[in-house]
């Protein structure tokens, strides 16, 4: 998986997590940052969750929390944790 479809990947992940409280031009509007589109912890615990079940990565939410809030600081730590160009 090339890294523009990961990014694209976590974004619809990142979304449907959300429950429709924002959108994709709204993150996007964001920098990408899931901080200020005011991503609630229930939506963090099922981004991670999606994450794994969709790329079949297994995510750290406490000791990688730094890496949770932007979308392509997510992507970094999926790619660190096996999925990238070679997948």
């Amino acid at each position: 998986m090339d890294n523009s479809s990961l990014h694209t990947k976590i974004l619809d992940l990142a979304i449907a997590a959300g429950d429709g409280s924002f959108t994709s031009r709204e993150l996007a509007e964001a920098g990408y940052s899931l901080r200020a589109v005011s991503f609630s912890s229930l939506s963090y615990m099922r981004l991670i969750d999606s994450i794994e079940n969709e790329l079949g990565v297994y995510l750290d939410p406490e000791v990688d929390a730094e890496h949770y809030e932007t979308i392509d600081s997510v992507a970094a730590l999926v790619v660190a944790s096996g999925v990238g160009a070679d997948a």
